[in-house]
């Protein structure tokens, strides 16, 4: 194989690796970063919960003030009553302190519904607190193990640029330049060919072409999306199998007078004649 193309093969299978391992240290962070956001998510949804608990609580004791006011109220209409001289300024009083009565159970209603509110709510801040400490731990797990992976692949990447930069010498301008030029139009550089079509576009080649693919002595493009080309015998299908060959019916006939012919023989010298 041309010295040129197996360097090209060897340095697309480095670019490759490269751009793979450049683009999950890229990842990384953003991963992290969706994993914080829904911590500060559930943080968000702990917080204004427990500010809904604390707003409840603030008008219960609101509505226990008025219930206290009241009940002030309705004490002050039955020292009156005793004083009265009608019945009319007692049926008054007496009204009053009903009216009052009904507001304090409006107001005790109220109150009720708060609890209730406030019950629904704390169970809420519970099962959210405990979601955000599985968050909390997966999230340092996580980051802990893109730190360890970061590491890893930037040890990796800066094997393979110095690889990179190794292959790249070896290779003459002008293959390098055409691989370079076709990586930035068509990302990758090389393509396979394979049963006389090209790997990348599968535009069949021309037999001319072909012919001088499978001899490995000269760099060649793909006259449809420009890449180079190479052939590995290796993955080339295997030959078809022969077929047995259907006898003739005449040539049948002659070798089943011979079988006939045989077997008479046979018993002849077996059974000789007196």
């Amino acid at each position: 194989m041309n010295p040129d193309l197996q360097n090209l093969i060897e340095l697309e299978k480095v670019d490759r690796e490269i751009a793979r391992l450049s683009d999950e240290v890229l990842a990384l962070p953003k991963r992290i970063a969706e994993i914080e956001h829904k911590l500060s998510d559930a943080k968000g949804q702990v917080e204004q919960a427990k500010n809904g608990i604390r707003m409840q609580d603030s008008k219960r004791r609101q509505y226990e003030s008025e219930i206290q006011s009241i009940q002030s109220k309705i004490s002050k209409f039955r020292d009156q009553s005793l004083d009265v001289k009608t019945n009319e300024q007692y049926k008054a009083l007496m009204h009053e302190i009903q009216f009052a009565e009904q507001e304090i159970r409006k107001n005790e209603d109220k109150i009720l519904e708060i609890m209730e509110g406030n019950e629904l709510l704390e169970r809420q801040v519970k099962a959210t607190e405990s979601e955000l400490k599985t968050q909390s731990a997966v999230v340092e797990k996580e980051k802990s193990e893109a730190r360890i992976l970061t590491e890893q692949d930037d040890k990796k990447l800066a094997e393979l640029k110095t690889e990179r930069a190794r292959l790249r010498e070896g290779i003459g301008e002008g293959a390098l330049a055409t691989y370079d030029r076709v990586v930035r139009a068509r990302k990758t550089g090389l393509a396979e060919a394979r049963s006389q079509l090209c790997g990348a576009c599968h535009v069949m080649l021309r037999p001319q072409t072909w012919n001088e693919l499978k001899g490995g002595e000269k760099l060649i493009t793909c006259d449809s999306c420009g890449r180079i080309l190479y052939y590995d015998p290796a993955h080339e299908p295997p030959p078809p199998a022969e077929t047995p060959k259907k006898k003739t019916k005449k040539k049948a006939e002659t070798e089943e007078v011979r079988e006939t012919e045989a077997v008479s023989a046979s018993s002849e010298t077996e059974y000789p004649a007196r």
